[in-house]
């Protein structure tokens, strides 16, 4: 039985390893003082509140998926499905065959094409 004010979850093995794999490196490198289940509390609520902000700051799209080098987005504004592709350490929207519009900058808003970009241009 949990304490009270907590709640018990199950995720797979392969999200757990993953997660503990990061807490350990987390620890070493920034000398982290949380616990493992603190620091999976953290990762989770980070996550929403990212998808909450990208919600907001556009309502009329959304991540329909990612797939090798392109995210796809839904605009319901235009009423239809936009790619934008990664190429390099760039992202260009195929509808709009730019790097700066309103798709591009969402797609970059999105917590994991941010970090490959991120990952990319190091």
């Amino acid at each position: 039985m949990p304490k009270e004010g907590f709640s018990v979850i199950t995720i797979t093995q392969q999200a757990h390893d993953k997660a503990k794999q990061r807490y350990n490196q987390k620890v070493k490198a920034e000398k982290l003082n949380k616990s493992f289940s603190k620091y999976v509390n953290d990762l989770i609520l980070e996550t929403i509140e990212a998808d909450e902000n990208l919600s907001l700051a556009a309502p009329y799209m959304q991540k329909i998926g990612l797939q090798d080098n392109s995210i796809m987005i839904k605009d319901n504004k235009i009423g239809r499905i936009v790619e934008v592709q990664v190429h390099g350490k760039d992202l260009i929207c195929m509808l709009d065959e730019k790097k700066d519009c309103v798709h591009v900058g969402y797609a970059c808003a999105i917590p994991e094409v941010y970090r490959l970009i991120s990952e990319r241009r190091k």
